[in-house]
Protein backbone atom coordinates (compact mmCIF):
# COMPACT_ATOMS: atom_id res chain seq x y z
CA UNK A 1 0.00 0.00 0.00
CA UNK A 2 2.88 2.30 0.85
CA UNK A 3 4.50 1.42 -2.50
CA UNK A 4 1.29 2.30 -4.39
CA UNK A 5 1.04 5.65 -2.63
CA UNK A 6 4.65 6.35 -3.49
CA UNK A 7 4.01 5.54 -7.18
CA UNK A 8 0.90 7.77 -7.11
CA UNK A 9 2.84 10.64 -5.59
CA UNK A 10 5.62 10.17 -8.10
CA UNK A 11 3.15 10.13 -11.02
CA UNK A 12 1.39 13.27 -9.81
CA UNK A 13 4.59 15.12 -8.95
CA UNK A 14 6.34 14.23 -12.24
CA UNK A 15 4.61 16.73 -14.53
CA UNK A 16 5.18 19.55 -11.98
CA UNK A 17 8.87 18.85 -11.50
CA UNK A 18 9.75 18.51 -15.17
CA UNK A 19 9.85 22.28 -15.65
CA UNK A 20 11.40 23.10 -12.16
CA UNK A 21 14.03 20.54 -10.99
CA UNK A 22 14.84 22.41 -7.69
CA UNK A 23 11.23 22.26 -6.56
CA UNK A 24 11.17 18.57 -7.27
CA UNK A 25 14.29 17.99 -5.21
CA UNK A 26 12.85 19.86 -2.19
CA UNK A 27 9.61 17.96 -2.50
CA UNK A 28 11.48 14.67 -2.49
CA UNK A 29 13.39 15.69 0.65
CA UNK A 30 10.19 16.67 2.45
CA UNK A 31 8.66 13.32 1.56
CA UNK A 32 11.60 11.40 3.05
CA UNK A 33 11.53 13.52 6.22
CA UNK A 34 7.82 12.85 6.70
CA UNK A 35 8.35 9.12 6.31
CA UNK A 36 11.20 9.16 8.84
CA UNK A 37 9.02 11.06 11.33
CA UNK A 38 6.22 8.48 10.92
CA UNK A 39 8.64 5.60 11.49
CA UNK A 40 10.05 7.24 14.64
CA UNK A 41 6.60 7.86 16.08
CA UNK A 42 5.60 4.23 15.47
CA UNK A 43 8.83 3.00 17.12
CA UNK A 44 8.23 5.20 20.22
CA UNK A 45 4.68 3.87 20.62
CA UNK A 46 5.93 0.26 20.40
CA UNK A 47 8.69 0.89 22.92
CA UNK A 48 6.22 2.48 25.37
CA UNK A 49 3.85 -0.48 25.17
CA UNK A 50 6.68 -2.97 25.73
CA UNK A 51 8.03 -1.00 28.68
CA UNK A 52 4.58 -0.81 30.27
CA UNK A 53 4.20 -4.56 29.90
CA UNK A 54 7.61 -5.12 31.47
CA UNK A 55 6.71 -2.92 34.43
CA UNK A 56 3.56 -4.91 35.03
CA UNK A 57 5.59 -8.13 34.95
CA UNK A 58 8.08 -6.74 37.47
CA UNK A 59 5.19 -5.64 39.67
CA UNK A 60 3.68 -9.13 39.65
CA UNK A 61 7.04 -10.70 40.40
CA UNK A 62 7.53 -8.40 43.35
CA UNK A 63 4.16 -9.45 44.70
CA UNK A 64 4.69 -13.17 44.09
CA UNK A 65 8.36 -13.54 44.96
CA UNK A 66 11.80 -11.94 44.88
CA UNK A 67 12.46 -9.68 41.89
CA UNK A 68 15.40 -10.17 39.58
CA UNK A 69 18.24 -7.71 39.88
CA UNK A 70 18.81 -5.33 36.99
CA UNK A 71 22.23 -4.23 35.66
CA UNK A 72 21.76 -0.89 37.41
CA UNK A 73 21.17 -2.66 40.74
CA UNK A 74 24.24 -4.80 40.15
CA UNK A 75 26.36 -1.72 39.60
CA UNK A 76 24.93 -0.15 42.75
CA UNK A 77 25.69 -3.30 44.77
CA UNK A 78 29.22 -3.38 43.43
CA UNK A 79 29.79 0.10 44.80
CA UNK A 80 28.56 -1.04 48.25
CA UNK A 81 30.84 -4.09 48.42
CA UNK A 82 33.87 -3.89 50.76
CA UNK A 83 37.19 -3.00 49.25
CA UNK A 84 39.55 -5.85 48.31
CA UNK A 85 42.34 -6.61 50.75
CA UNK A 86 45.07 -5.33 48.43
CA UNK A 87 43.53 -1.84 48.43
CA UNK A 88 42.51 -1.59 52.12
CA UNK A 89 44.45 0.57 54.52
CA UNK A 90 43.05 -1.14 57.61
CA UNK A 91 42.64 -4.64 59.08
CA UNK A 92 39.11 -5.90 59.69
CA UNK A 93 38.86 -8.26 62.71
CA UNK A 94 35.84 -10.39 63.58
CA UNK A 95 36.05 -10.46 67.37
CA UNK A 96 33.33 -13.11 67.64
CA UNK A 97 35.55 -15.69 65.90
CA UNK A 98 38.87 -14.76 67.52
CA UNK A 99 40.44 -17.14 70.05
CA UNK A 100 43.34 -16.87 72.46
CA UNK A 101 46.19 -18.85 70.88
CA UNK A 102 48.31 -18.75 74.07
CA UNK A 103 51.20 -17.06 72.29
CA UNK A 104 51.58 -19.82 69.69
CA UNK A 105 51.87 -22.72 72.16
CA UNK A 106 49.81 -25.89 72.02
CA UNK A 107 46.21 -25.29 72.98
CA UNK A 108 44.06 -27.68 74.95
CA UNK A 109 40.87 -28.90 73.37
CA UNK A 110 38.08 -27.13 75.24
CA UNK A 111 35.62 -29.92 74.53
CA UNK A 112 37.85 -32.51 76.24
CA UNK A 113 38.96 -30.34 79.16
CA UNK A 114 37.44 -31.88 82.29
CA UNK A 115 38.00 -28.74 84.33
CA UNK A 116 36.09 -26.53 81.88
CA UNK A 117 33.29 -29.08 81.58
CA UNK A 118 32.94 -29.27 85.36
CA UNK A 119 32.95 -25.48 85.59
CA UNK A 120 30.24 -25.23 82.94
CA UNK A 121 28.11 -27.83 84.72
CA UNK A 122 28.52 -25.94 87.99
CA UNK A 123 27.39 -22.69 86.37
CA UNK A 124 24.33 -24.43 84.88
CA UNK A 125 23.44 -25.93 88.27
CA UNK A 126 23.68 -22.54 89.99
CA UNK A 127 21.48 -20.99 87.31
CA UNK A 128 18.95 -23.81 87.73
CA UNK A 129 18.73 -23.17 91.48
CA UNK A 130 18.21 -19.44 90.96
CA UNK A 131 15.58 -20.06 88.26
CA UNK A 132 13.71 -22.40 90.59
CA UNK A 133 13.57 -19.72 93.26
CA UNK A 134 12.61 -17.07 90.68
CA UNK A 135 9.64 -19.20 89.61
CA UNK A 136 8.58 -19.41 93.24
CA UNK A 137 8.80 -15.64 93.63
CA UNK A 138 6.89 -15.01 90.40
CA UNK A 139 3.81 -16.84 91.73
CA UNK A 140 1.28 -14.31 92.94
CA UNK A 141 -0.20 -14.99 96.40
CA UNK A 142 -3.84 -15.80 96.83
CA UNK A 143 -5.85 -12.67 97.55
CA UNK A 144 -9.28 -12.91 99.11
CA UNK A 145 -12.16 -10.52 98.55
CA UNK A 146 -12.54 -10.33 102.31
CA UNK A 147 -9.89 -7.85 103.50
CA UNK A 148 -9.79 -9.37 106.95
CA UNK A 149 -8.45 -12.66 105.52
CA UNK A 150 -5.58 -11.06 103.56
CA UNK A 151 -2.13 -10.96 105.22
CA UNK A 152 -1.13 -7.65 106.77
CA UNK A 153 2.10 -6.13 108.00
CA UNK A 154 2.87 -7.28 111.53
CA UNK A 155 4.21 -3.81 112.44
CA UNK A 156 1.86 -1.25 110.89
CA UNK A 157 -1.00 -3.38 109.53
CA UNK A 158 -0.54 -2.36 105.89
CA UNK A 159 -1.63 -4.74 103.11
CA UNK A 160 1.19 -3.68 100.74
CA UNK A 161 3.70 -6.35 101.74
CA UNK A 162 7.23 -7.02 100.58
CA UNK A 163 6.53 -10.11 98.46
CA UNK A 164 10.14 -11.30 98.53
CA UNK A 165 10.20 -11.58 102.31
CA UNK A 166 6.66 -12.94 102.38
CA UNK A 167 7.23 -15.75 99.84
CA UNK A 168 10.77 -16.76 100.85
CA UNK A 169 10.81 -16.19 104.62
CA UNK A 170 7.03 -16.27 105.26
CA UNK A 171 7.26 -12.91 107.07
CA UNK A 172 4.46 -10.37 106.53
CA UNK A 173 6.06 -6.93 106.55
CA UNK A 174 5.84 -3.91 104.27
CA UNK A 175 8.84 -2.25 102.67
CA UNK A 176 8.56 0.86 104.81
CA UNK A 177 8.77 -1.13 108.05
CA UNK A 178 11.55 -3.26 106.58
CA UNK A 179 13.69 -0.17 106.00
CA UNK A 180 12.78 1.39 109.36
CA UNK A 181 13.67 -1.75 111.38
CA UNK A 182 16.96 -3.15 110.02
CA UNK A 183 17.68 -4.82 113.38
CA UNK A 184 14.83 -7.23 112.61
CA UNK A 185 14.36 -7.49 108.85
CA UNK A 186 17.86 -7.00 107.41
CA UNK A 187 19.49 -9.84 105.48
CA UNK A 188 22.64 -11.62 106.69
CA UNK A 189 25.14 -13.57 104.63
CA UNK A 190 26.20 -17.11 105.41
CA UNK A 191 29.62 -15.95 106.66
CA UNK A 192 28.05 -13.45 109.07
CA UNK A 193 25.77 -16.13 110.51
CA UNK A 194 28.72 -18.47 111.10
CA UNK A 195 30.97 -15.84 112.67
CA UNK A 196 28.47 -13.79 114.71
CA UNK A 197 25.96 -16.46 115.75
CA UNK A 198 28.25 -19.55 115.63
CA UNK A 199 25.93 -21.55 113.38
CA UNK A 200 27.12 -24.58 111.42
CA UNK A 201 26.83 -25.41 107.71
CA UNK A 202 24.21 -28.18 108.16
CA UNK A 203 21.99 -25.78 110.09
CA UNK A 204 22.31 -23.06 107.46
CA UNK A 205 21.64 -25.46 104.56
CA UNK A 206 18.42 -26.72 106.16
CA UNK A 207 15.77 -24.63 104.37
CA UNK A 208 13.02 -25.82 106.73
CA UNK A 209 14.98 -24.66 109.77
CA UNK A 210 16.31 -21.40 108.29
CA UNK A 211 14.86 -20.30 104.92
CA UNK A 212 17.34 -18.49 102.70
CA UNK A 213 17.35 -16.36 99.56
CA UNK A 214 19.71 -17.29 96.70
CA UNK A 215 21.55 -14.66 94.68
CA UNK A 216 24.53 -14.80 92.28
CA UNK A 217 27.90 -14.65 93.99
CA UNK A 218 29.27 -11.09 93.61
CA UNK A 219 32.91 -12.26 93.57
CA UNK A 220 32.74 -14.77 90.69
CA UNK A 221 29.97 -16.51 88.78
CA UNK A 222 31.51 -19.98 89.23
CA UNK A 223 31.38 -19.72 93.04
CA UNK A 224 28.43 -21.02 95.03
CA UNK A 225 25.29 -18.93 95.21
CA UNK A 226 25.17 -16.31 97.93
CA UNK A 227 22.76 -17.35 100.69
CA UNK A 228 20.93 -14.56 102.54
CA UNK A 229 19.12 -15.13 105.85
CA UNK A 230 16.65 -12.97 107.77
CA UNK A 231 18.19 -11.54 110.94
CA UNK A 232 15.04 -12.03 113.02
CA UNK A 233 14.85 -15.76 112.21
CA UNK A 234 18.58 -16.30 112.76
CA UNK A 235 18.50 -14.63 116.18
CA UNK A 236 15.34 -16.49 117.15
CA UNK A 237 17.00 -19.84 116.45
CA UNK A 238 20.40 -18.92 117.92
CA UNK A 239 18.90 -17.63 121.20
CA UNK A 240 16.46 -20.53 121.57
CA UNK A 241 16.96 -23.62 123.73
CA UNK A 242 17.74 -25.66 120.61
CA UNK A 243 21.05 -23.83 120.16
CA UNK A 244 22.62 -21.53 122.81
CA UNK A 245 19.66 -20.65 125.03
CA UNK A 246 20.19 -16.89 125.32
CA UNK A 247 22.31 -14.00 124.10
CA UNK A 248 24.47 -14.18 127.27
CA UNK A 249 25.23 -17.85 126.63
CA UNK A 250 26.17 -17.00 123.04
CA UNK A 251 28.53 -14.27 124.26
CA UNK A 252 30.12 -16.66 126.77
CA UNK A 253 30.65 -19.29 124.07
CA UNK A 254 32.09 -16.66 121.76
CA UNK A 255 34.58 -15.45 124.42
CA UNK A 256 35.53 -19.05 125.25
CA UNK A 257 36.32 -19.78 121.62
CA UNK A 258 38.31 -16.58 121.28
CA UNK A 259 40.34 -17.49 124.38
CA UNK A 260 40.96 -20.97 122.99
CA UNK A 261 42.09 -19.47 119.69
CA UNK A 262 44.55 -17.18 121.45
CA UNK A 263 45.91 -20.05 123.57
CA UNK A 264 46.36 -22.22 120.49
CA UNK A 265 48.09 -19.36 118.71
CA UNK A 266 50.45 -18.86 121.67
CA UNK A 267 51.25 -22.58 121.81
CA UNK A 268 52.09 -22.60 118.11
CA UNK A 269 54.30 -19.54 118.58
CA UNK A 270 56.15 -21.14 121.51
CA UNK A 271 56.70 -24.35 119.52
CA UNK A 272 58.09 -22.40 116.59
CA UNK A 273 60.33 -20.42 118.95
CA UNK A 274 61.71 -23.65 120.49
CA UNK A 275 62.45 -25.05 117.05
CA UNK A 276 64.23 -21.83 116.14
CA UNK A 277 66.35 -22.01 119.29
CA UNK A 278 67.29 -25.63 118.59
CA UNK A 279 68.33 -24.75 115.07
CA UNK A 280 70.39 -21.80 116.32
CA UNK A 281 72.04 -23.94 119.02
CA UNK A 282 72.96 -26.68 116.56
CA UNK A 283 74.41 -24.09 114.23
CA UNK A 284 76.62 -22.75 117.00
CA UNK A 285 77.77 -26.28 117.82
CA UNK A 286 78.65 -26.86 114.16
CA UNK A 287 80.60 -23.61 114.08
CA UNK A 288 82.54 -24.72 117.15
CA UNK A 289 83.29 -28.11 115.63
CA UNK A 290 84.52 -26.56 112.43
CA UNK A 291 87.10 -24.36 114.26
CA UNK A 292 90.65 -25.80 114.78
CA UNK A 293 91.30 -26.77 118.43
CA UNK A 294 94.79 -26.80 119.88
CA UNK A 295 95.24 -28.66 123.17
CA UNK A 296 96.85 -26.81 126.03
CA UNK A 297 97.93 -29.42 128.60
CA UNK A 298 98.55 -28.54 132.19
CA UNK A 299 99.86 -30.93 134.88
CA UNK A 300 97.36 -32.34 137.29
CA UNK A 301 98.42 -32.41 140.94
CA UNK A 302 99.58 -35.95 141.67
CA UNK A 303 98.51 -37.93 144.72
CA UNK A 304 100.96 -39.41 147.23
CA UNK A 305 100.33 -42.97 146.00
CA UNK A 306 101.00 -42.22 142.31
CA UNK A 307 104.11 -43.30 140.54
CA UNK A 308 106.92 -40.76 140.45
CA UNK A 309 107.88 -41.66 136.87
CA UNK A 310 104.41 -40.80 135.37
CA UNK A 311 102.45 -37.57 135.30
CA UNK A 312 98.83 -36.83 134.39
CA UNK A 313 98.12 -33.79 132.23
CA UNK A 314 94.76 -32.23 131.32
CA UNK A 315 93.74 -29.86 128.47
CA UNK A 316 92.45 -26.59 129.79
CA UNK A 317 90.10 -26.17 126.79
CA UNK A 318 88.34 -29.52 126.29
CA UNK A 319 89.36 -31.37 129.51
CA UNK A 320 91.21 -34.18 127.77
CA UNK A 321 93.63 -36.05 130.04
CA UNK A 322 96.74 -38.03 129.20
CA UNK A 323 99.61 -39.65 131.07
CA UNK A 324 103.20 -38.84 130.28
CA UNK A 325 106.40 -40.47 131.47
CA UNK A 326 109.03 -38.41 133.25
CA UNK A 327 112.62 -39.24 132.50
Amino acid sequence: MEQASNEHEASTAHPQTENNPQAGQSLENNRFLAKAKIRNSVRDVTANTESSRKRRMVHHEAEGGPSKSTPQDDKKNETLKPLPKRIRKFVDYDLSTMKNSKGGFLMDNEQDDARLLKQQQQIEELKRQRMKQAELLSQAPNVSLDKSQNPKCTVCGSVELDMQLFQVFKVAVCRKCKNEHPERFSLLTKTECKQDYLLTDPELKDSELLPHLLKPNPHQSTYSNMMLFLREQVEEYAFSARKWGSAAALDAEFSRRETAKKALKNRKFDAQLRDLRKKTRSNLWHHRQEAVHVHTFEPVPASSSSDSHTQTQQCSGCGMQCEVEIF
